[in-house]
């Protein structure tokens, strides 16, 4: 199976994906290309540390962008920068941003933001242009046949160090809570 083309990532999908320890296996499966918008990569990035004493520990998404995994995008254009404009007086500014440029570019949108979600299938018109964090780790899981009690660790380091759980309104949802629950 060939990778979908770009997919764009907002700071929320990006730290539970960084919190998975499996980042660039995912990603790999999502996309020929993943990227950051520029706002997000500057955003200060922090993950709980897997003992809760050590309280929050910064990401550095150096290495990740230098092996190609990650690649920082801008707007470039007019369009891409009153999207932006629009966007980020409803929605943070690494949402509106991530937002706008994968309107103006015709790129998957990765975001778990509810509203952001909205905002984008209402202008986009095409939910194959949209995904989250629990249908990225359920494709890739399901493809690269990650035991299930590999699986379910992933799913606890997720849960346990960006405190994500997909809502209830999420299509994977149950997927979810079943994996957690199996797998010994």
């Amino acid at each position: 199976m060939t990778p979908p083309r770009i997919l764009i990532i907002d700071a929320c999908v990006l730290i539970n994906l960084l919190a998975s320890g499996e980042i660039k296996a995912i990603l790999k499966v999502a996309a020929k290309q993943s990227l950051l918008c520029s706002v997000v990569e500057k955003e200060s990035i922090f993950l709980r540390a897997d003992d809760p004493q050590d309280g929050l520990e910064s990401v550095d998404l150096k290495p990740l962008i230098e092996d190609g995994v990650l690649t920082i995008c801008d707007l470039d254009t007019p369009e891409e920068e009153q999207l932006y404009v629009n966007y980020a007086s409803v929605l943070d500014d690494g949402e509106a941003m991530s937002l706008a440029i994968a309107l103006a570019r015709g790129w998957r949108l990765a975001t778990d933001e509810r509203k952001a979600r909205r905002l984008f299938l209402e202008a986009a018109n095409n939910s194959h242009l949209l995904t989250t964090t629990s249908a990225l780790v359920r494709d890739w899981s399901e493809l690269k046949k990650i035991a299930r009690k590999r699986l379910k660790t992933i799913l606890f380091q997720i849960e346990s160090r960006a405190r994500y759980r997909p809502s209830t309104w999420d299509a994977n949802h149950q997927w979810w809570i079943d994996a957690c629950r199996d797998g010994g």
